[in-house]
């Protein structure tokens, strides 16, 4: 039986609607503050007009560390992924080693898909391939690579020479925490000493927020506070933008570094609700074994867990399963933990969601502080437990739980413990 190795948390990079940097966000996030922002005047006659939108500053910015990057224009996700790995490896103090050992797991959602379906968005006109890849797109002869789900983190270990195992996963809103997931996994076996893993994603544009729409699960309200999870008055995801990146390490490599060590990444589970694609199961049965599979993992009991930070989406559907399921799984300790969004503060990253959700649970733990859940004001009587409204809570926090479930019953869950 191979030897279950542990795995440390070493370094942090972010990029998401708060701003640039880990300080930066988790001050932000902790004070109360909202990256959703009013974008009706950037896309005409676009139904949504409020997202998690990065700042053009903070856009320009990026764009000077990454000069020659940025001459392909039109895949800003790329250059979130950039800014923010390159981060994780400078606070993980790796750019003084030998980076050509590094491992890589990214996470990513993005896709070309078929359009027929955005015609009723062309102001009534049959649909015209032409026409819409002529106002729409940039059409440029390397189009089809700007759009793979495997361009940043080919870039990545381009820009940074990692020459380790490599893997893209693409597996809806789960993708970033099942890339973690991978990665912790890959250490623990032995397989990989240093793995850079996270996620990027940036679908705020016409055809983004349309397919979102058409899916029923946008909220087209025009508050800035219409991101409230757990919200009787939810009427919505609200999409968000960015990048985050993690680096993980065995705990002898992190050792004989003398690597800053955030928390240990503790157990990982993953399931599939085989429900319906676009809705969770009802009564969370993916999402109950997605915990309890990660706890299990991690050689914790249930009443280890001081926090969750939920999945939390601000839909109807997600927020009430996901409170079934805790509840279902943790029984009378339920109503003792600690439970927060992180997208009422940032938005959704749909496919990178779990990557910013993580290093705000890892922040967490190491400082013993509850983000806040913002916009709760009118709980569901359906969602009874405490999922920490509005204000960050100082709260003793050994062991935490983030989620990830997604579109076609992808769930994920990783497990954090505070080094004792």
């Amino acid at each position: 039986m191979l030897k279950r190795r542990r795995v440390f948390i070493t370094g942090l990079g972010i990029v998401t609607p708060l701003g640039l940097g880990v300080r930066h966000n988790w001050d932000c996030l902790i004070n109360g503050m909202s990256g959703i922002k009013d974008i009706s005047g950037i896309f005409n006659d676009c139904p949504i007009s409020i997202a998690g939108k990065v700042s053009n500053d903070d856009i320009e910015e990026i764009k000077k560390a990454f000069p020659n990057e940025s001459k392909s224009e039109g895949e800003i996700r790329t250059l979130f992924a950039l800014w923010s790995a390159q981060e994780a490896l400078k606070d993980a103090n790796l750019f003084n080693t030998d980076l050509s050992k590094v491992s890589l797991s990214f996470a990513t959602g993005l896709a070309i898909n078929n359009l027929r379906d955005l015609s009723r968005w062309l102001k009534g006109k049959d649909f015209d391939y032409e026409t819409f890849y002529r106002e729409f797109v940039s059409v440029s002869n390397d189009s089809i690579m700007k759009n793979n789900s495997h361009r940043p983190s080919a870039l990545i270990a381009r820009k940074f020479g990692l020459e380790g195992k490599n893997l893209t996963t693409s597996t809806a809103c789960a993708s970033a925490t099942q890339a973690i997931g991978i990665a912790y996994r890959s250490i623990q076996r032995g397989e990989s000493e240093i793995v850079l893993t996270g996620a990027a994603e940036s679908m705020i544009n016409p055809v983004g927020l349309i397919f979102f729409v058409l899916l029923g699960a946008s909220s087209n309200s025009k508050e800035l506070t219409a991101c409230r999870p757990f919200d009787k008055k939810r009427s919505g995801l609200v999409m968000g933008e960015g990048s985050a990146f993690l680096v993980l390490e065995s705990e002898e490599s992190a050792i004989k570094r003398g690597a800053p060590i955030i928390c240990e990444c503790a157990g990982y589970g993953s399931s599939i609700d085989a429900y319906q694609v676009t809705a969770p199961d009802p009564e969370g049965k993916g999402a109950y074994l997605s915990m309890k599979r990660s706890i299990e993992d991690s050689n914790l009991n249930i009443t280890d867990i001081d926090y969750i930070n939920a999945h939390g989406t601000s839909t109807k559907l997600n927020d009430i399963a996901e409170t079934i399921a805790i509840k279902e799984l943790f029984k009378a300790h339920a109503y003792k933990l600690k439970i927060s969004s992180n997208k009422s503060s940032i938005g959704h990253l749909l496919s990178a969601s779990g990557a910013p959700e993580a290093i705000f649970t890892s922040l967490a733990v190491k400082n013993d502080l509850v983000p806040p859940t913002l916009n709760l004001n009118n709980t569901d009587t359906k969602c009874d437990l405490d999922y920490t409204p509005n204000k960050a809570v100082k709260h003793p926090i050994k062991c935490a739980l983030s989620n990830s479930f997604g579109f076609g019953g992808q769930n994920g869950t990783i497990s954090l413990k505070k080094l004792l």
